[in-house]
């Protein structure tokens, strides 16, 4: 008699339970997969799609020596990556969050431009979530003031920058090289626009597909729970990081604060699997989901001295009172922002479908030409 394996019969069993969730709680998993869905639609495909497009054509391009200068040092010395675009990785992955992260560093571990281990080091100290929603949802539309989601972001930057340095003294250090010289970066060709649309078009999918799940598996679990209250926002947190921001958010006052803080920090099991979902198959996720509680420590207390050297911050996180968000959307401003800068950036790399140049570029006798 052959022995069942142990993973293919654990998956067998989660399968089940889900199967037996299904009917024993039908409403509440219509309503998770409803609120799954509405967050695609008004905040995860807005604030996510324009960036993934962006940053994927700035890392295959000679800007990446240069666009992630600021952070050089820290990338330099800190965690030991000569490299001068792996200072653009982490830039980007700060400012478009734990999916921008993933993409970027898989991108570029796939290139060469980093080792498995510097790869590694990258995410502990990239894997987060940008200002946008930290500061707009967390800050202003959840907690009621901007303030303290600029306070919880810095906390965790600080938190992620921490993370990092210890994560490079006790990561072993393997006889990997960079792949650079096998791989030119003055011979790469670039992405092209429709490469670049199209690779944020399957990572799109691929994040929405967990956060309906998720935000399903939340509203289903959720349900044998108080609606509101520790335990509950704990459960949520566990699950999706939206999920565990709105029920922390709840608790009021500075549990409110710290609660969305810790959310934030952990990052969620959705967030954990979307990031190995876009991550190359040969980056281990392990030494992040490894820092995570460290992590969490680092940015608890980091928000804690932060509050109490912000001028009315303390004042703010006491009048936090239970705000629900029930349904955000991109503001119509805030569209064409992001629409200008999908523009900008175009224009800057003179890019067209097949990722050559445009029509209008001269020849040497300074007539314009078509390009064939």
């Amino acid at each position: 008699m052959k022995k069942l394996p142990l993973r293919a019969a654990g998956g067998g069993v989660c399968a089940l339970a889900l199967l037996a969730l299904l009917f024993a709680r039908p409403m509440p998993c219509i309503e998770g997969i409803r609120a799954g869905l509405a967050c695609c639609v008004n905040q995860v495909i807005p604030a996510l799609f324009p960036f993934f497009v962006v940053s994927a054509m700035i890392a295959a391009s000679p800007l990446a020596k240069f666009f992630g200068l600021a952070l050089w040092p820290y990338t330099r010395f800190g965690l030991g990556i000569r490299d001068p675009r792996a200072a653009t990785a982490l830039l980007l992955a700060w400012l478009g969050g734990f999916a921008v992260a993933a993409r970027v560093v898989s991108q570029m571990y796939g290139e060469g431009v980093v080792t498995r281990r510097q790869s590694q080091l990258l995410l502990v100290c990239g894997v987060g979530s940008g200002p946008a929603f930290v500061v707009n949802t967390v800050g202003c539309l959840l907690l009621g003031s901007p303030r303290l989601g600029w306070c919880i972001f810095a906390a965790l930057l600080l938190a992620d920058l921490a993370a990092g340095l210890l994560a490079r003294l006790l990561l072993p250090a393997g006889n990997e090289a960079p792949r650079g010289a096998a791989i030119s970066a003055g011979r790469s060709a670039g992405v092209s626009f429709v490469a670049a649309v199209q690779g944020a078009v399957q990572s799109m999918l691929t994040v929405c597909g967990f956060v309906t799940f998720f935000s399903f598996l939340n509203g289903a679990l959720g349900s044998f729970l108080p609606s509101s209250g520790p335990v509950r926002a704990t459960l949520a947190a566990l699950l999706e990081v939206t999920g565990g921001c709105v029920q922390a958010s709840g608790l009021g006052g500075a549990a409110a604060v710290y609660g969305c803080c810790a959310a934030l920090s952990i990052q969620s099991l959705s967030v954990l699997l979307q990031v190995r979902a876009l991550l190359d198959e040969r980056v281990s996720l392990l030494p992040l989901a490894a820092a995570r509680p460290v992590h969490l420590c680092l940015s608890l207390g980091a928000l804690r001295l932060l509050m109490g050297l912000v001028p009315g911050a303390a004042a703010a996180a006491a009048g936090v009172g239970g705000r629900l968000l029930v349904r955000s959307r991109t503001a119509p401003d805030a569209a064409l922002v992001l629409f200008a800068l999908c523009c900008a950036v175009l224009y800057g790399f003179n890019f067209t479908s097949g990722g050559r140049k445009s029509i209008m570029d001269k020849n040497p006798e300074g007539r314009p030409r078509r390009v064939p």
